[in-house]
């Protein structure tokens, strides 16, 4: 392949790309053009204009694209609606100037997967352009949202650090509501809070056990007199026995949200940092692709699985659906690239050079993986009905009969539950017999608190975001790194989980979008609505416009223009700071910094440059890149304007 060249996105992927192929490989660094100002246009066709983000960005096109002149050029930005939408832009920008231009889609960075997406490359004209109607049509979207209503919030509010999205607006609401069912619930009276129950301590050979009575009392005087009236009977008889076996299923392969939550249940991993282990993984040829709607495992995989572990007697072979987006069905689940023992868990790091979280992330997928092609775990549970003086008491208890998917890894995969809400603990391997007799050691209450609302964690609002139909598998990760920044939420560090709660910032700020007759954008149905026609637009089922026209109507049709520079001036902070670093650097302040905050922010980052940060601000860089899993940016412990960027870029999201 010497004289064809591969377009990808990531840097970290081109060595590897180039070594296996022979081909010349270069990567855009992610989204190269955006959206000018003006958004599209005109607003009639709607059609948008993109512009290089910046002149590093065209430089580096342009170089690129002197590279394709008379060459192949295989486009293989990322499989989904954003690297589609990159590799068009790309395609139109090359396509007079290569010999030949092609798509193709990477979902592992092998050997193997790479083979399979250059044999199965098509000419880029006959690939799927509805993906691109699909790309501009989000981009526009969001675009008109942001700079319509944003707007309109900020003068409302007095406050620069405000903003509305199409997706992230609703996340945020359904955090705010939750928020409020919790103050509404907690102002109650303590008393209307917890009724009573009555439980009993029995005995069987030396075993105690509790069973419990469901009769509510609502005060504790009328529990207690009811205890009062059965502690002379030492005797309770079992007078029913259910028995029931129960299969339990082995997870399926992952879809991003299923990965984002089981990362922060079992290490407390945001899905941020999550996603960007997993993007490592991912470059480093170990696992599938990340972002992905789809729990389907392709059939060479599953063929392979079954040949290494079909003697194994916990082996089941599993096929599972891809889902109904039109995404999901050509993605693959997140899954290891490798078939491989877990003993060669250790090697593959050290040959890969994993970091310890990194080696946590790719554990836990190969986990996943193979025990998604594991037998059900059996277990037999019993229901006792036991009876005290004519109330009729309830035990429960359970017993493995087969252990399945959960013997297979067992020092790994120890179940976490929850804390449950249950009123009694199910005791293990306790078996009581229809008629027999059971001594009682004691009568107690039991409170039966009324089921507050809780906070949603970080680990099940990824799911939530899912079932809400808000957003996609590559946006999942940085709504809530926004509503931080924002100021909208805090994340609370509760025992192992980590709870997301409403600002009273982002609870006005919702306010004030309904009051002010913006409270659809609040609304999950409304984004979820328009997810369904992004969809469709990509399966050629619906237009651009279908999209577009019902979005700009709902914003009152306000057209975007080139606005007027409004002078506001700085906050008397950023005055002081600026005068601050002028001391520092000896630098001249300008004559008109106390009257526009803009001319103040200038000549702020014009003088951070030459100021070095201080040393608590390098070591805080540096506990944050150790934290999110990143690198720390060259000479950042030189400037203060590097260090400084670095640093807001990633604390809110810590």
């Amino acid at each position: 392949m010497q004289n064809s060249v591969i377009i990808i996105e990531s840097p970290n992927k081109e060595a590897k790309i180039a070594q296996i192929t022979g081909a010349k490989v270069f990567a855009t660094k992610g989204h190269f053009k955006t959206l000018t100002k003006l958004i599209v246009k005109d607003y009639q066709s709607y059609e948008p204009e993109f512009e290089f983000k910046d002149d590093k960005a065209k430089f580096a096109i342009n170089k690129i694209i002197s590279e394709c002149k008379g060459k192949e050029v295989i486009i293989a930005t990322d499989p989904d609606r954003e690297g589609y939408g990159i590799g068009y832009l790309f395609y139109e920008m090359v396509k007079n100037q290569a010999q030949s231009v092609k798509r193709a889609e990477f979902h592992e960075i092998t050997e193997s997967g790479i083979k399979k997406g250059l044999d199965n490359a098509i000419p880029f004209s006959s690939s799927n352009f509805n993906e691109f109607s699909a790309f501009k049509a989000r981009a526009v979207g969001d675009k008109l949202v942001g700079f319509i209503l944003s707007p309109k919030y900020l003068q409302i509010s007095k406050d620069y650090n405000v903003s509305v999205g199409r997706v992230q607006t609703p996340a945020l609401s359904l955090i705010v509501k939750r928020e409020l069912d919790i103050k509404e619930f907690n102002e109650n009276a303590e008393n209307k809070k917890i009724d009573y129950k009555i439980k009993v301590k029995l005995s069987k050979n030396g075993v105690e056990f509790y069973a419990i009575n469901d009769n509510i009392y609502q005060s504790i005087d009328e529990a207690n007199e009811k205890i009062k009236s059965l502690n002379e009977i030492k005797k309770a008889k079992v007078y029913g026995v259910d028995k029931k076996e129960a299969q339990i299923k082995p997870s399926a392969p992952f879809r991003t949200s299923q990965y984002q939550e089981a990362a922060n249940k079992k290490f407390g991993f945001s899905s941020e940092v999550a996603m960007t282990l997993a993007q490592k993984l991912f470059e480093k040829g170990l696992i599938t692709y990340h972002r992905t709607d789809s729990n389907s495992l392709s059939t060479e995989f599953l063929n392979e699985v079954e040949n290494k572990f079909k003697s194994c007697q916990w082996y089941e072979k599993r096929e599972y659906k891809a889902g109904n987006q039109s995404q999901a069905q050509a993605h693959e689940a997140i899954r290891i690239s490798h078939i491989h023992d877990f003993s060669e868990i250790e090697n593959i790091a050290q040959k890969e050079s994993l970091s310890d979280d990194e080696i946590k992330a790719y554990t836990l997928i190969y986990t996943n993986s193979l025990l998604s092609q594991a037998k059900n775990a059996i277990n037999e549970n019993f229901t006792y009905d036991i009876d005290i003086n004519a109330l009729s008491f309830k035990a429960k208890s359970s017993k493995v009969i087969y252990k399945g998917f959960k013997g297979v890894f067992e020092s790994f995969t120890d179940d976490e539950n929850e804390e449950t809400q249950d009123e009694i603990k199910e005791v293990s391997n306790l078996e009581l017999q229809k008629d027999e007799e059971l001594d009682i050691l004691s009568f107690e209450l039991q409170e039966v608190k009324k089921k507050a609302p809780s906070k949603y964690k970080e680990s099940n609002f990824i799911s939530l975001l899912e079932k809400e139909k808000i957003g996609r598998p590559s946006t999942y990760a940085t709504f809530l790194p926004k509503l931080l920044q924002r100021e909208f939420i805090q994340i609370v560090k509760k025992g192992k989980n980590n709870e997301i709660v409403a600002t009273q910032k982002g609870i006005n700020f919702i306010e004030s979008l309904k009051t002010n007759g913006d409270e659809w954008i609040t609304k999950s149905e409304f984004t979820a609505q328009m997810e369904e026609v992004l969809d469709e637009i990509s399966a050629g089922k619906q237009q651009y416009l279908n999209f577009i026209k019902p979005l700009h109507e709902k914003l009152g049709n306000i057209e975007v223009k080139e606005q007027e520079k409004k002078i506001s001036p700085p906050s008397p902070k950023q005055l002081e700071f600026a005068k601050q670093l002028a001391q520092k650097t000896g630098l001249e302040l300008p004559s008109n910094i106390e009257e526009d905050y803009k001319i103040c922010n200038e000549f702020i980052e014009k003088a951070k440059a030459q100021v070095p940060p201080s040393p608590k601000q390098i070591e805080l860089a540096k506990k944050l890149a150790n934290d999110k899993k990143v690198d720390l940016p060259k000479n950042y412990e030189k400037s203060l304007e590097i260090c400084s960027k670095f640093i807001d870029k990633h604390i809110k999201a810590k």
